[in-house]
């Protein structure tokens, strides 16, 4: 059993609100990102910061850009239930919300804008295969006191071809229902 780290309140509070990112702060804190994860929770619970201050707001119009060609990848929203988790917390479920072949919304799943993480989508019920894996960076949060409540938006950034096509299959076969 090793020993847990000490971390002095005072000092991380301060490097979360001057904007360090989740790597920087487990890098300076020695955290691994179960470690970190554990130190938001005891700041917020002990009411030392905010949800929206550990895991950041919808960012504001005054960085965005205009991309041309959205549309050409139109938002998927779902009327059914598909599930979707971190395979590392596969208890943690969430649900999509909406869905391209470029990124997915998400109700019921933290993340902190910019955070990296890798997902699962169980599709036996829809498709011939088991599960659809990729990883996605988180691109906006609305927070929410309660996990259960939290929209989260990814952009896919790795898959494989093979994920891919069944993405696609999944996406098709979920607008026609």
């Amino acid at each position: 059993m090793s020993a847990k780290q000490i971390i002095h309140a005072r000092d991380i509070v301060m490097d979360i609100r001057s904007g360090l990112g989740d790597a920087d702060l487990m890098k300076k804190y020695g955290l691994s990102s179960k470690g970190l994860e554990s130190a938001f929770s005891k700041l917020i619970n002990n009411r030392i910061l905010t949800v929206e201050e550990v895991y950041g707001q919808r960012r504001s119009g005054l960085d965005t850009v205009v991309i041309d060609d959205m549309r050409s990848l139109p938002r998927h929203y779902l009327t059914i239930a598909v599930t979707i988790y971190e395979p590392a917390y596969p208890e943690k479920k969430g649900r999509l919300r909406d869905i391209t072949e470029r990124g997915v919304g998400i109700i019921g799943i933290e993340s902190r804008i910019g955070e990296v993480k890798s997902f699962v989508l169980p599709c036996r019920q829809f498709l011939k295969v088991d599960s659809i894996w990729f990883e996605a960076e988180c691109r906006w949060v609305e927070a929410k006191r309660v996990r259960e409540q939290w929209l989260t938006g990814f952009q896919i950034t790795k898959i494989s071809p093979d994920d891919l096509e069944n993405l696609r299959d999944l996406i098709r076969l979920l607008c026609l229902r």
